[in-house]
């Protein structure tokens, strides 16, 4: 199926807060049924739509001094006195979660959650990190979800910035490769992987950087996408850094941004050889 197969076009309905438009069947029922949807999808990720026994609402992911409790918190498990370093940890965690639900939902029904936090709920894993996230409505189509996201993101990365001391420039990139991550993951997923990446491109309005991929082939060339991403052997070319390797005495991640090119490129390869 092609990208302009999806049902991306947002249905009349009342507005939420966030400027995207419920599905007029937005009840519980229909609201599960989409997410048990999504779940085939989401593989590794299928625990950030099951909230657990302890459920917060989700405007506390917009309180300054909520978050200023996650970044102490991931500082201290990390022994990492850097707030900066340590409110990228944890946003690199959180933003995985927030869109992971909605991207495969997308893929496998043609709607998604609508993602104004004031319409969720949440859980915390015992880490500290975001565990799970459930909306109560849906949008109907990627564009609609598009043009809600980035309200309902900046609501979260403006006080984030501003209690951890990261530039909201540097979560924004984070929240983007998320993105496309967990499309490409969701693609893969559903047997349709340029889809996932089409779905990203169409996520990633501004301020959210347009996602980037590229393909390592049979001979260990990588090169910009379009390739085979049904091979398995499509990544994600970052545009942010979650600087673990300054919390740890653990190396940069095979993709990260702060690599050489030539060194990134080269861990890819290994990456691929290892796995074949």
């Amino acid at each position: 199926m092609s990208a302009a197969g999806w049902v991306w076009t947002a249905t009349a309905g009342a507005p939420s807060t966030s400027g995207g438009r419920p599905m007029p069947d937005s009840h519980p029922d229909a609201v599960a049924r989409a997410y048990a949807a999504s779940r085939a999808l989401l593989g590794d990720f299928a625990h950030t739509v099951d909230l657990g026994p302890v459920v917060v609402p989700g405007a506390v992911t917009t309180d300054p001094h909520w978050l200023a409790e996650r970044v102490r918190d991931t500082g201290r498990r990390w022994n990492c006195p850097d707030p900066r370093v340590a409110g990228t940890l944890w946003w690199y965690s959180a933003s995985s979660t927030l869109v992971a639900g909605p991207v495969a939902m997308l893929l496998a029904t043609g709607s998604a959650p609508d993602p104004d936090p004031a319409r969720w709920r949440c859980t915390l894993r015992p880490d500290g990190y975001l565990g799970a996230v459930r909306s109560s409505h849906l949008l109907t189509g990627a564009e609609a979800f598009a043009r809600a996201l980035g309200p309902a993101l900046s609501a979260i990365v403006s006080p984030l910035a501003g209690v951890s001391g990261a530039s909201e420039r540097a979560l924004w990139a984070v929240a983007s490769d998320s993105i496309a991550n967990r499309a490409l993951d969701a693609g893969r997923a559903a047997h349709r992987a340029e889809d996932g990446c089409a779905l990203a491109a169409v996520l990633s309005v501004p301020p959210l950087m347009p996602p980037r991929f590229v393909d390592v082939g049979p001979t260990g060339t990588v090169t910009a996408a379009p390739g085979s991403p049904e091979s398995g052997r499509r990544f994600v070319r970052r545009s942010s850094c979650c600087l673990i390797y300054c919390a740890t005495d653990s190396d940069k991640c095979t993709s990260c941004p702060r690599r050489a090119p030539a060194d990134r490129d080269a861990a890819l390869r290994r990456y691929v050889a290892a796995r074949t």
